[in-house]
C-alpha cells in the first residue's frame, strides 16, 4: 500500500512538502514553526504520506487527536491538517486516498468528531464535513477603558519559565483542549508569537494573552486567560503595540463579549471550523450520559455543535465545544 505513517527517513521530505504548499516563499516562519505539535516527530503515527514506487512523497495528511472538554464531558476530537499533494501529482486521486485512509483509521479508533480549517470547504463536503460550531471575533482596536491599570500592576513579556503558571490559567476555561504536557510550551514559544502578562507587585500573573500563531492569525490575540475584568488592559496594550486588532473568543467563553461591547468593541460570529461526525454511536453514548438531547440526524455536525444563524448570531447545538487558536491545525 502506498500510504504509510511517516518514518524517520520520511520526515524531511514530509515537512518540505507541507512547507512548500502552505507557506509562501517570503513567509517568516516555516510550517513546523506554526504547527509544532501536529507536525512534530512525536505525532508521526498520525502523519500519513503517499509514496510512489521510487519512494518519492507525492502527498500527505496529518491529524492531532486530543480530548476536548465540552458541555457533555471529555470527547476525543481529531484535528485534521497538512492535506497536501505535490503539484506534479495532482489529479490522480492522491488527496482523496489520503483523506479516506485517515478517516478510516480514525473511525477504527472510535474518535467521535473531526475538524479541519480550509478555504476550500467544497473539497471535504463529500466526506461529511460542514461548517459548524461557532466563535466570536471581536475588535480590540477601539477599546475605551475608563479606568487605568492599578498602579501596583504592570504588563511584561511572557518568559519561558511562565509556562506552567499560564497553563494553569488556561486550564480554568470550562471548554478547551486537554493538552499534553509539552503542548503549551511548544505553542507559547512559536517563532512569531508574542505573549504578555498582567502581573501584580509580587509578579503574580493576573491575566495572559498571546498574539499571533507563528505566521498564522496575523493581528489576532489567539489565546487569553485569567481575570476577564482585567483582560481588556492586555488587549489594548497589544493593539497599541501594533500586534493585534482582533481577539478570538471561542464558544463558552463569550462572557467576555458583553464587557468588550460596552468598551466600544464590535464583533462577528463565525463557524469554528469544518466538522465531521466520525462515530455517531460513541457520540450518542457520551451525550446521553450527560443528559444531552440527541439530534434526529446523527451525522449532521451542525445539529450536534450548532453554527451561526442567518442573522449572524451563534446557534447553540446539543454540545458546546471550543477550539482555541493554538489548538487549531
Amino acid at each position: 500500500m502506498p500510504i504509510v505513517s511517516v518514518s524517520p527517513a520520511d520526515r524531511a521530505g514530509f515537512l518540505d512538502l507541507v512547507n512548500a504548499e502552505i507557506r509562501p516563499d517570503r513567509a517568516k516562519t516555516n510550517a513546523w514553526d506554526d504547527f509544532p505539535v501536529i507536525l512534530g516527530p512525536q505525532n508521526s503515527l498520525w502523519q500519513l504520506v503517499y509514496k510512489m514506487d521510487d519512494g518519492f512523497i507525492a502527498g500527505c495528511i496529518a491529524c492531532l487527536i486530543r480530548l476536548l472538554k465540552t458541555s457533555c464531558g471529555d470527547i476525543p476530537v481529531a484535528g485534521v491538517g497538512g492535506v497536501v499533494t505535490h503539484p506534479d501529482f495532482r489529479g490522480r486521486g492522491i488527496s482523496s486516498a489520503l483523506q479516506n485512509e485517515m478517516l478510516l483509521r480514525l473511525k477504527g479508533k472510535k474518535i467521535p468528531l473531526g475538524v479541519l480549517w480550509t478555504d476550500q470547504p467544497e473539497i471535504y463536503s463529500g466526506r461529511g464535513f460542514a461548517a459548524a460550531g461557532w466563535e466570536i471575533h471581536a475588535s480590540v482596536a477601539e477599546l475605551a477603558i475608563s479606568e487605568p491599570i492599578p498602579p501596583e500592576w504592570s504588563i511584561r513579556n511572557f518568559r519561558n519559565d511562565d509556562t506552567d503558571d499560564v497553563t494553569l490559567l488556561f486550564n480554568q476555561h470550562p471548554y478547551r483542549t486537554v493538552r499534553e504536557p509539552d503542548d503549551s510550551a511548544a505553542y507559547y514559544n512559536m517563532p512569531g508569537t508574542q505573549g504578555f502578562l498582567l502581573v501584580d507587585s509580587a509578579d503574580q500573573i493576573k491575566a495572559a494573552i498571546f498574539c499571533g500563531k507563528g505566521g498564522d492569525f496575523p493581528h489576532y490575540i489567539t489565546e487569553w486567560s485569567g481575570d476577564p475584568a482585567v483582560l481588556p488592559y492586555l488587549f489594548q496594550y497589544a493593539n497599541q503595540q501594533g500586534l493585534a486588532q482582533q481577539v478570538l473568543i471561542p464558544a463558552g467563553s463569550d462572557h467576555l463579549v458583553n464587557s468588550l461591547v460596552d468598551m466600544g468593541s464590535g464583533w462577528v460570529a463565525l463557524p469554528s471550523g469544518q466538522w465531521v461526525v466520525l462515530d455517531a454511536e460513541t457520540l450518542v453514548e457520551q451525550v446521553e450520559s450527560f443528559g444531552g438531547e440527541i439530534p434526529e440526524d446523527l451525522h449532521d455536525p451542525v445539529a450536534w455543535l450548532g453554527s451561526v444563524d442567518s442573522d449572524g448570531q451563534p446557534l447553540i447545538g446539543t454540545l458546546t465545544a471550543a477550539v482555541w487558536g493554538f489548538d487549531s491545525v
